[in-house]
């Protein structure tokens, strides 16, 4: 397991609430509810008042497509993140490829790019695949995406040029990039993670993308199940999401004990797992 050796510094965010009571206070707050809902692209939001339930995917080697193909229902709206893992899996699986998806791509330090976007890394062939066999919305962390060029990028040995990386941005794609129905901006200081204790002496400190991505569902079906009087609460599945070192992810910039206590009790409706 990771930690952050910073977990005894003040935290920006002072915690107004005990860990136990984070969901009741989320459901309780219209307006943040209202808001997290908003905040998805419009083709996400229909797709969540249809779907049963949303399953977050983590970038988790340890999980396969064949724990996949057991796991993955109908009725479900997938969330993955940044270069996703098992991407032609999700675009051409039977099952898979025919659900809703809602792609997040976390912004880099302050820079015009995002993880999982080029001139990084990046599925763009494979996304361009998923958008036309079922509803696919993206969401950009801090700023919509910039359509930067490899002079952008501040850190370029970090993710070094292959012959297999999509450096310019297809013209189908960049309609998408470009509409609200499609794409929208999700702020790492959101009201839904308010109480977030980040670190005052790490630059950018935030949520990881995973609990940002789950504190906004709680929310948005929060937002949801009074419209949903004859359902059900949506579901949320978090598929990968370990306390270990298996996912090699662990920047020091979140605070993963907040999180993981929070993921170790998690409410009514929530299912964790982990590999």
């Amino acid at each position: 397991m990771s930690n952050t050796e910073s977990n005894t510094e003040k935290p920006i965010f002072k915690q107004s609430i005990s860990l136990s009571e984070n969901s009741e206070y989320i459901s309780n707050d219209i307006s943040t509810a209202r808001s997290a809902f908003l905040t998805l692209p419009v083709v996400t939001q229909t797709a969540l008042e249809q779907a049963k339930r949303v399953v977050l995917i983590a970038n988790n080697p340890a999980v396969t497509t064949t724990q996949l193909e057991m796991l993955l229902q109908p009725d479900d709206i997938l969330v993955l993140f940044n270069h996703f893992i098992h991407a032609d899996f999700f675009a051409s699986h039977q099952l898979a490829s025919l659900l809703p998806k809602l792609l997040f791509f976390r912004q880099i330090g302050d820079s015009k790019l995002h993880f999982g976007l080029p001139p990084r890394s990046n599925h763009i062939s494979v996304m361009e695949q998923m958008a036309e066999t079922a509803p696919l919305g993206m969401l950009t962390s801090n700023q919509p995406y910039q359509f930067p060029i490899l002079a952008d990028d501040p850190s370029p040995n970090d993710d070094p040029i292959t012959t297999h990386r999509i450096l310019n941005i297809p013209s189908s794609m960049k309609k998408l990039l470009s509409s609200p129905t499609y794409h929208s901006v999700l702020s790492e200081r959101h009201e839904v993670v308010a109480d977030y204790p980040c670190f005052t002496d790490i630059h950018s400190s935030a949520p990881s993308s995973g609990f940002l991505l789950y504190r906004l569902m709680l929310a948005a079906r929060a937002y949801l199940h009074p419209i949903q009087k004859t359902k059900l609460p949506l579901e949320i599945v978090m598929i990968g999401f370990n306390d270990n070192d298996k996912t090699a992810h662990f920047w020091h910039g979140h605070n993963w004990d907040f999180e993981r206590q929070e993921m170790n009790r998690p409410p009514t409706g929530v299912t964790i797992h982990r590999y």
